[in-house]
């Protein structure tokens, strides 16, 4: 496809060739790929001879090799699969015709629905859904699945971000940025198999990089979705100012006498701030909703 760049992050997976040629047999010889390849010799050497083109990595990490790759991308829709052999390319041809449809729609993945049981351990499976629920809760979206290595990024919305400096969240980093642009992003249904001959580079640390993603993901929600943010802290701040001060109240009530003033005047200012903190969520969400239009509109 001519209107199709597709970048492969590769660092020593030996089933990046098979799948290089798997693409090429579905979305056909035109279509531009780019292994950003960190792989031995001999895995170069096999790239090469299917055509692909193959850059060296700069930066270390799957996040920058994907700016790299799309940087050096030529075309409209800008895709990716891993190269683990854990997703199925006819997957990412449905993402592909599902971002042609909506003008809207700035990233589609391939959610990982069908097999993920047998691929998945319990522990990554909820951690999957919990991020997918909070990225829903902070920006608005409908995902489920927000951790495919299998998605495609239409290049109007990769350019408000080519120059960003990318942070350790996986494809969450692109939904995240993306998202803050005011596009949409959505699911297709696809699936999901164990790993064949190579193991995860970062399996032993999931639990601390799931934490990173919430982190960024709450992070940049300020820039997206203050009223949440600010709202919620306000609430917050509102309902503990009205239990002290029922405290306050109750005291005073059975002592005849205005014995914790401390107490009071804590109550009252956490009352201020939870109405200052609302309105100022108000304020900002206005004024990014301004911001998006204008964003939209260039």
């Amino acid at each position: 496809m001519k209107d199709l760049s597709i970048v492969i992050p590769a660092l020593n997976e030996p089933t990046v060739p098979g799948i290089v040629k798997k693409l090429y047999d579905i979305f056909g010889k035109d279509t531009e790929i780019i292994v950003v390849n960190k792989s031995n010799k001999k895995i170069e050497r096999e790239l090469r001879r299917t055509g692909a083109q193959v850059v060296e990595q700069n930066p270390l990490g799957y996040e920058s090799a994907l700016m790299q790759g799309f940087n050096t991308a030529t075309n409209e829709i800008l895709a990716t699969i891993d190269a683990d052999g854990t997703y199925d390319p006819a997957d990412l041809a449905k993402a592909v015709a599902e971002l042609r449809k909506d003008q809207h729609t700035g990233f589609v993945s391939a959610a990982r629905v069908i097999g993920r049981e047998k691929a998945m351990t319990r522990t990554i499976r909820f951690g999957n859904t919990f991020l997918t629920k909070l990225f829903n809760l902070l920006y608005r979206q409908k995902m489920q699945d927000v951790l495919s290595g299998s998605f495609a990024i239409r290049k109007e919305a990769f350019d408000y971000i080519r120059n960003s400096e990318p942070y350790r969240a996986g494809t969450l980093f692109f939904e995240i940025e993306i998202s803050r642009r005011g596009y949409k992003t959505k699911n297709v249904v696809g699936s999901y198999r164990p790993r064949a001959g190579t193991v995860s580079r970062i399996s032993k640390s999931k639990p601390f990089y799931g934490l990173t993603m919430a982190y960024h993901s709450i992070r940049y929600a300020r820039d997206y979705n203050p009223l949440l943010i600010f709202g919620t802290v306000g609430l917050l701040a509102i309902i503990a100012g009205l239990v002290l001060g029922g405290f306050v109240v109750a005291a005073y009530l059975k002592s005849g006498t205005l014995q914790a003033v401390g107490r009071a005047l804590v109550a009252f200012l956490l009352i201020i701030l939870g109405f200052v903190s609302i309105i100022a969520g108000l304020i900002l969400d206005m004024l990014l909703g301004i911001e998006r239009l204008i964003y939209r509109k260039k």
